[in-house]
């Protein structure tokens, strides 16, 4: 199963060339993760952030383009959970053009859960793990 974000490409999001300059995909990914603490979560990423004092860095990236998006086109971002480690976990993303279908960009994000407080990583409490697990991507997916 995966998580959907709908997103608007804005005039901000692109470059000379009226495509979106490449780390704006990123920017879109992030935007993805945080609908998803907002909206399949049982705590929002701000209330994670200012309230728990936790956060997910990126670690590392793997990711590949495939067609340009442009000004004005809208993308739904489909977010899923590759892999969940004791602090750590790789978020999925395909990035797809709506009007057509035409998949963009693919990535990979590795995030470790980390206290904001020691800037240490810490285990992923139960309640995120839960979550994570239900968007856990399948073999057949």
């Amino acid at each position: 199963m995966s998580f959907i974000s709908v997103q608007k490409i804005r005039f901000d999001d692109v470059d000379g060339a009226g495509i979106v300059y490449y780390p704006h995909y990123f920017k879109l990914c992030h935007a993805a993760f945080e609908d998803f603490f907002d909206d399949a979560g049982t705590v929002s990423y701000p209330e994670l952030i200012s309230g728990r004092r936790l956060g997910f860095p990126t670690v590392a990236v793997v990711s590949q383009f495939h067609s340009p998006i442009k000004y004005g086109d809208v993308v739904i971002v489909d977010l899923s959970i590759e892999r969940v480690g004791t602090s750590s976990a790789d978020f999925g993303y395909l990035i797809r053009r709506r009007k057509d279908g035409q998949r963009c960009f693919e990535a990979k994000i590795t995030t470790v859960l980390m206290s904001l407080d020691t800037h240490e990583s810490v285990p992923i409490p139960d309640e995120l793990r839960t979550l994570f697990r239900r968007y856990l991507r399948r073999a057949e997916d």
